[in-house]
């Protein structure tokens, strides 16, 4: 079925393909054709994709010197196609480079990272506004209380299925979310901005240690700055493997994001704050639990790092 809608849609002539492995939902092919390597993708359905403004937004971004993502017209000289089954898919060219595991950055990838990112938001100041991500709406929504439901509910589950493990995490974050207060953060003194989304290292392309490209632009929104450079440089640093955040690595890499990009005093002081505050509230193991996907261990991987790290940081929320 692919081979022929390739063909009558965008004029490729389908050689082999390989299903991608990476993230959660999506189902992603790389392409090998005879007019050259691409990439196929049928976006996950969820409220918070949006593939019809990201062919847009990659190409204002490739314009202005960030490594984004290329897609293809099909046909009809639109971006978005779909197979015979409905589905929703893209084209794009493969970039060269591969993809790090989490938490095996080296100190040059991780200013590249950073630095990058400033240029996508000092980039992106220029760009319509996006759909909200973490803002009013998050913290309205994104209670310890609801998270503490949550949680009983996961429980539930872990102790039906003998997950002790999971359970005593769970656990552990009823307690957190117990003696947690209601946010208090103040929006209007954040910087909040246009940006990826999901900007962490499984959306990375490297050559030769350093950033080449950022792919998959589906969730791009507004989102606090400080959000988006924490939880890149956790996903990134080997030291937040075990949960644990080298203060001076991350003041190095707040400063190469601010190289090209801008922070104000109540950001800085919020930094890890309002990032421990996203991941105490919101159930990864409930993702994993609810999933249907083939890779839905992603989601518990997820979980397993945050609790390691709420473990060590989770002092600011109380």
């Amino acid at each position: 079925m692919q081979k022929e809608i390739l063909k009558e849609q965008y004029g490729l002539h389908l050689k082999g393909r390989e299903k991608s492995a990476l993230g959660a939902g999506s189902d992603t092919w790389f392409l090998d054709c005879e007019e050259g390597k691409f990439v196929l993708k049928f976006p996950a359905a969820s409220e918070i994709n949006r593939p019809e403004a990201e062919p847009e937004l990659c190409a204002f971004l490739r314009r202005q010197g960030v490594p984004a993502c290329d897609f293809l017209k099909n046909r009809d000289g639109a971006y978005l196609s779909r197979d015979g089954e409905g589905r929703v898919f893209t084209v794009q060219r493969r970039l060269a480079g591969v993809t790090p595991a989490w938490n095996t950055a080296s100190e040059a990838l991780l200013m590249d990272s950073a630095r990058i990112l400033g240029k996508i938001h000092r980039a992106l100041r220029e760009y319509p506004p996006l759909p909200e991500g973490i803002g009013p709406g998050f913290f309205r929504y994104m209670t310890p209380r609801r998270a503490l439901e949550s949680y009983r509910h996961s429980l539930e589950i872990a102790m039906g299925r003998g997950e002790m493990g999971i359970a005593e995490d769970l656990r552990w974050r009823m307690k957190l979310a117990g003696e947690m207060a209601a946010p208090d953060f103040d929006l209007s003194r954040l910087t909040l901005c246009n940006t990826h989304g999901d900007y962490f290292i499984s959306q990375f392309l490297c050559e030769n240690g350093r950033l080449s490209a950022v792919i998959d632009w589906t969730t791009a929104c507004v989102h606090p700055a400080v959000w988006e450079i924490m939880r890149s440089f956790v996903y990134a640093a080997p030291c937040c493997r075990e949960g644990k955040v080298d203060e001076a690595l991350l003041e190095r890499f707040i400063s190469a994001y601010c190289s090209e990009g801008s922070l104000n005093e109540y950001d800085r002081q919020n930094l890890v704050r309002l990032y421990c505050y996203q991941i105490a509230v919101c159930d990864y193991y409930g993702q994993y639990y609810a999933s249907a996907a083939g890779n839905r261990e992603i989601y518990l991987e997820q979980a397993y790092l945050a609790t390691r790290l709420l473990k060590n940081m989770s002092g600011c929320l109380i």
